[in-house]
Parts: C-alpha cells; sequence; structure tokens
C-alpha cells in the first residue's frame, strides 16, 4: 500500500487510522507570520510554500547580522535514517565548519546529516518548520523527498520533532563557536513536594503532560552536562497551560482560565527579570566602570 510517497506494511484499516492532532494549523500561521515579514507593507498575495521558504532564506542570507536578523539552525528526527537532521543558515565564515570534519568518514556523516540552507538546500527550509512542528504519533509524519544527486539519492523519508534534540542543537552550537546560550523554555522547573496538580485525562491533556515534563528534563540535562559555553535558561515558575492547549488552559492554583495572552506576556517578564535584569544590566553597569 502507497501512503504519502511511501510504501507501507501491515493490515489495510490501520490506514484509515488518522492521528489525533494535526500540524497543518501550526504551519500555516508560521508561513503566514513569516510571509508579513517578507512583503513588508506590500498588500501582496502569498506565494506557493516553496517560493516563500526560498524567498526568506534569501532575505536572511543577505541580512545575517542586522538587527532582527539572525542565524538559524533547526534539528528534526528522521525516523527512516535514524538519525536527527540538521538545516543550518550561517555566515559565510561559519558554513565550511558545518560540514569539515577531520576523517572521511566522519565527514560523510555529515553529509547525511548536515543541510546548508545558504546553498541547495534551500529549499528545504519549509520541510524543516514543517517537520519541527510534527509530534511523534500524535500528527502524521512529514515527508520529504530528497534530490536523486543528493546523499539520500531520491529517497523520500518520514521526519519528526524529537524533545530531546536540545543536547543535540547545543553540541551543533558549541562546534559552529558560539559561546554564550540563551535558553527559553516553556517548561517550569520540578517544584518539588506538595504541588500535585490534578492529572489531566483528556487526549491532549496526557500528551502534553508528557512533552512538557520531558521537555523539562531534557533542559536540565542541556544546562548541567554541556561544558564550554555559557548558558541562560527563562522560563516561567509556573505554567498552567500545556503545550496542546491552544485556547488557554486551567490554572489549578489560582482556580481560574489563563489565556494565551497572560502566558505570553508572563513570558516578557520572565525574560526581564531572568535575564535582561540581571545579566544585560549588569553587563553594563561594569562596561560604565572600565
Amino acid at each position: 500500500m502507497w501512503r504519502r510517497g511511501r510504501r507501507s506494511r501491515g493490515g489495510g484499516w490501520w490506514g484509515a487510522l488518522r492521528p489525533p492532532l494535526s500540524a497543518n494549523a501550526a504551519v500555516d500561521h508560521c508561513w503566514r507570520v513569516m510571509w508579513d515579514l517578507v512583503r513588508g507593507a506590500a498588500q501582496l498575495k502569498p506565494p506557493p510554500l516553496a517560493d516563500l521558504g526560498r524567498r526568506y532564506t534569501e532575505m536572511l542570507a543577505e541580512n545575517l547580522g542586522q538587527p532582527g536578523f539572525r542565524e538559524l539552525l533547526v534539528a528534526v528526527h528522521d525516523v527512516d535514517a535514524h538519525r536527527d537532521l540538521i538545516f543550518a543558515l550561517v555566515a559565510e565564515h561559519r558554513r565550511r565548519a558545518l560540514i569539515r570534519r577531520s576523517t572521511i568518514d566522519a565527514a560523510d556523516t555529515r553529509r547525511a546529516e548536515v543541510f546548508d540552507l545558504a546553498g541547495v538546500a534551500r529549499d528545504h527550509i519549509a520541510d524543516a518548520v514543517a517537520a519541527a512542528l510534527t509530534v511523534p504519533l500524535a500528527t502524521e509524519w512529514h515527508t520529504v523527498t530528497f534530490p536523486p544527486d543528493a546523499y539520500w539519492r531520491g529517497e523520500t523519508h518520514r521526519l519528526g520533532d524529537r524533545p530531546a534534540n536540545l543536547i543535540r542543537i547545543v553540541d551543533e552550537l558549541i562546534d559552529l563557536g558560539v559561546e554564550q546560550i540563551v535558553l527559553v523554555s516553556a517548561a517550569p522547573e520540578s517544584p518539588g513536594p506538595h504541588a500535585l496538580a490534578d492529572a489531566r485525562i483528556d487526549g491532549r491533556g496526557r500528551l502534553g503532560e508528557y512533552v512538557q515534563s520531558a521537555e523539562a528534563a531534557v533542559l536540565r540535562d542541556a544546562t548541567t552536562t554541556t561544558a564550554g559555553v555559557r548558558m541562560f535558561t527563562i522560563r516561567p515558575a509556573h505554567n498552567a497551560v500545556g503545550p496542546f492547549d491552544f485556547g488557554g488552559g486551567y490554572d489549578d492554583r489560582s482556580h481560574r482560565r489563563q489565556p494565551l495572552t497572560e502566558l505570553m506576556s508572563r513570558g516578557y517578564e520572565d525574560a526581564y527579570h531572568q535575564f535582561i535584569e540581571p545579566v544585560v544590566g549588569a553587563s553594563g553597569e561594569r562596561v560604565g566602570t572600565l
């Protein structure tokens, strides 16, 4: 049986069983926001997704280093290749470091995993975004067909997110020479004993509880096991909104609904109190005394 460009095995009735969630709305919203950035004040009709992705990568490459334009690195998991894939658009002086390794075998491994969005892989930016927003088992895999002359020789692979790939991202950034990293997460730290919340029994809530817990654990691993780089974290002390509570969540502590707008406002406050004020502000004070 053929499905989404791939031959599949198993009973035919499994093919009729659909995942409980879809990533399409999140992907569409992401590219609507991206189109607003690309078109500026012009009232134009959005182009096809592949063309829009190409325009975005070209604009980003031309403006790297300018306010609002920074290097881009997206990590997704290839369930068919059994490895993570890295899609990156970095400054010209870093591009060789993406692939260059000390041995031929190591360089071949990098060719299998790394896609330079400033080069011929620029057309894969849309695939990188869609795969990063794909939740394993909860949504359909995002399928991508590689060019016949690429490392994977025209194969069609299934891609998705992997919550634990944060450590892989940190490792990639260190290899590129990054000296400071600011980690932003919606997953709060463990509050300790006597702070249990009511267990969620709805499908989105159950899945969201696991995803949030896994992210909190990998965030701790990334900040305690990675050496050679300064790392700052911005995260809430408490978050009642789960990863899939798109309409807001219910706060057990205050016994009220918490909308997404409030969550975003709290995020700005956390960024100010946890990073801007103690780190950026303190650095400015020391500079003034030199």
